[in-house]
């Protein structure tokens, strides 16, 4: 008897429908693979979230998934338990000074004031959770607290400075396009003043795997990089003395700021800061303008930093001040409050010991905080 012959194009139309069912039922696995991880399950949670320099992603075993923000929390040991009934919760948005940029992630912030051992009038434990991520910008950070809001958080502490209050088309184009949906439903629930151009809203189609492949890649790389973290404890580039913050003099040809004239709260995200309180309500939200280095040499009388002029900084620090006491708004300004020596590789990036100072300056406003509510 004859056998049938194959006939190649049935084989062909059969791989492209299977390839097509597979595609879109991606739409329906993904968010399960996103939220069903290794951290929290097999390995404990990551104490602050992913970020890597591609450079950098194989030696701190961790790499940038801001683009899957229900992933980067999945992984965090926010997400490991529910919130216990004696714990009073504080989490820290803001940016890579936050985060712990150059320390090893038991020496942040966070972590700082958890060694702390702080206890409230209420007899609860102050536990502390590193929601920061670098990039100064805070409608990322905004678009954060709109996710955490789920873990019930008492306390949001709100790291923020004058770059990351300002309009940044380039951290918009880097952060707002993979979290459309949100980003829209805020803008236009608080009528931020921001552009929706480079928004645009989920589509069936973009949920597919053909379009969402970097991310899954992406999700199973940080998934092998949990045995080597569990390994080695690293999950980020840690500042060397030879990286430090050397010298008080300022380049003026390094200031990124010379073509603005001046600050006004026109050209600076309070609206955010607004639309948060609202959001984060009945949590209390304490603001802190973050402490900068403060240059003594060459051209330090019309210069900061190579960050910042000094007559931008000043407008920026007295508009945020009236704007803080205007609104009722718990605020700390600790911009002069951290000696030079402590600070690295940037004039807003602390060592080791500059966070055991900050912790011990902010944890009075916590415990206050706490206290009240």
């Amino acid at each position: 008897m004859q056998s049938a012959s194959v006939k190649p194009w049935r084989v062909i139309v059969k791989a492209i429908l299977i390839l097509c069912v597979f595609n879109f039922a991606f739409i329906d696995i993904y968010p399960w693979l996103s939220t069903h991880q290794v951290y929290n399950h097999i390995v404990p949670g990551r104490l602050r979230f992913p970020w890597a320099q591609p450079e950098l992603e194989l030696t701190v075993h961790s790499l940038s998934l801001y683009e899957a923000m229900d992933a980067m929390f999945a992984s965090h040991i926010i997400s490991a338990n529910d919130k216990p009934a004696d714990e009073f919760r504080v989490i820290f948005l803001g940016d890579s000074s936050f985060w712990g940029d150059g320390i090893s992630v038991s020496g942040t912030l966070p972590e700082q004031i958890n060694r702390l051992d702080l206890q409230n009038c209420h007899s609860q434990r102050i536990v502390a959770y590193n929601l920061a991520l670098p990039s100064l910008y805070v409608m990322k950070d905004f678009l954060i607290l709109n996710k955490a809001m789920k873990y019930k958080p008492d306390l949001i502490v709100w790291g923020v400075t004058l770059r990351s209050l300002g309009y940044s088309d380039q951290n918009a184009s880097l952060f707002l396009p993979s979290q459309s949906d949100d980003a829209l439903y805020l803008i236009h629930r608080y009528n931020l003043n921001l552009s929706t151009a480079i928004l645009k809203p989920t589509t069936l189609w973009g949920q597919t795997l053909l379009v969402d492949r970097s991310n899954v890649k992406n999700l199973f790389i940080y998934q092998m990089d949990a045995l080597p973290w569990i390994a080695t404890g690293v999950d980020g580039n840690i500042t060397s003395s030879l990286q430090s913050q050397i010298g008080n003099d300022v380049d003026p040809k390094n200031i990124s700021m010379l073509h603005s004239a001046a600050v006004s709260p026109d050209n600076l995200m309070l609206g955010v800061l607004n639309s948060a309180d609202d959001l984060a309500a009945p949590a209390p939200i304490l603001i802190v303008n973050e402490p900068i280095f403060i240059a003594t040499g060459k051209n330090s009388q019309q210069y900061y930093d190579s960050f910042y002029p000094r007559p931008l900084y000043d407008q920026y620090r007295n508009i945020l001040s009236d704007w803080a006491h205007s609104h009722r708004q718990p605020y700390i300004d600790v911009w002069d409050s951290v000696a030079n020596y402590e600070f690295t590789d940037t004039p807003f990036h602390l060592s080791l010991s500059g966070e055991k100072q900050l912790a011990s300056i902010l944890s009075p406003a916590i415990l206050g905080l706490s206290c009240s509510q």
